[in-house]
């Protein structure tokens, strides 16, 4: 834990942005490619939530 929090100080001093996977995902998100599903993928399967909230989507407009 200190030899991470030692390289993120490192890092932020010298410019870097520090962020989560998820920050970097959205970034690729939005000025890389345009690719939801991909992403809903990624989340659902990592985010417990957001796989709820899909899932409890997916049935509403299934039934439409």
């Amino acid at each position: 834990e200190m030899t991470r929090d030692a390289a993120h100080d490192r890092m932020s001093r010298a410019g870097a942005q520090l962020m989560t996977w998820f920050g970097v995902a959205c970034e690729l998100h939005r000025d890389w490619r345009n690719d939801v599903e991909g992403l809903a993928a990624l989340c659902s399967n990592h985010i417990p939530d957001y796989r709820n909230l899909m899932t409890s989507y997916n049935a509403l407009t299934a039934g439409k």
